[in-house]
């Protein structure tokens, strides 16, 4: 039975779609979610050229950071308030794949749910990289959610806008 479910997401559409039906699903099932988003480490002190080190004071940091928190809370964990289900979210950094592997580990999550991706990578031609990088391992099972097809209204061939849609 599933009662904790692990979703990702970068914020991207295809990332809130795969929140919206997690919500869903657990919704259904009586489950909590623990939504995820990894966020890319504060950068560190960087040469650049003629000697020159760029830095971000720390306010600039934590201020940037509670931002995000802000936004993984009310923002991407709004489909999951909407729909009523029992839910936390993790602001967390490092590697997207072993981030959700870890924390799925951690709360004894029985699924990660993650959406597609555009098509940006060789790895990642069906699938996202981080979707992909979760389905070659072993561990809890992965579910990718593709986001829904736009159906294709047939009376845009008369004004000729239906093979952009394409």
């Amino acid at each position: 039975m599933i009662r904790t479910i692990v979703v990702g997401t970068d914020g991207s559409t295809h990332g809130q779609h795969a929140v919206t039906w997690t919500a869903d699903l657990a919704s259904q099932l009586g489950a909590k979610v623990v939504l995820v988003h990894v966020a890319p480490p504060a950068q560190p002190p960087i040469a650049a050229a003629g000697g020159y080190v760029m830095y971000v004071p720390q306010d600039i940091i934590d201020e940037t950071r509670a931002a995000l928190q802000e936004q993984v809370r009310d923002e991407f964990g709004a489909p999951l308030t909407a729909a009523g289900v029992a839910w936390e979210g993790r602001l967390l950094e490092g590697s997207p794949p072993a981030v959700l592997r870890d924390v799925a580990a951690e709360v004894g999550a029985q699924v990660i749910v993650v959406g597609t991706r555009a098509l940006h990578t060789l790895g990642g031609l069906f699938l996202g990289s981080t979707s992909h990088a979760l389905t070659r391992r072993r561990g809890v099972p992965v579910i990718v959610v593709p986001l829904a097809a736009e159906p294709l209204n047939p009376w845009s061939f008369m004004a000729g806008t239906a093979l952009d849609a394409l």
